[in-house]
């Protein structure tokens, strides 16, 4: 899948194009296709971009963390009020991979059905806007 990633560079924070291997759900997860990314102009220099939780410093991260898209798949025991193929918007972990990719990972508590009267973009411009 292609995906967008912060290079190693020590020179200014640079988005590169990547081929990546498509995320799989684990448990309590959903895999998101994703229709619409958006990425906060700080975000690229804020320390969960550029840190894990444990304090790390992380490499070729992935930004964009509200999105708008699909329901892929769902690991177990986390498809309960949602089903395979359904539009939703939302969030992801701030120090996990964001949604400039062709699919992304995230919590059922993360999103909401999208209303069906906005586009993906509307979807996400409204998030943007919170």
């Amino acid at each position: 899948m292609k995906t967008m990633r912060l290079s190693d560079s020590k020179q200014a924070p640079v988005l590169v194009e990547e081929d990546v291997p498509q995320p799989h759900p684990r448990r309590g997860e959903l895999l998101i296709r994703v229709y619409a990314a958006g990425v906060t102009p700080t975000e690229l220099l804020w320390y969960p971009t550029t840190h894990g939780k444990d304090g790390e410093k992380r490499s070729r991260t992935v930004p964009g963390h509200e999105f708008s898209g699909v329901i892929a798949a769902a690991g177990e025991d986390a498809a309960a009020g949602f089903d395979i193929g359904q539009e939703v918007y939302g969030m992801n972990d701030w120090f996990s991979d964001g949604a400039m990719a062709e699919y992304c990972i995230t919590q059922p508590a993360s999103v909401a059905q999208k209303p069906p009267r906005l586009t993906h973009i509307e979807a996400l411009l409204f998030l943007l806007e919170r």
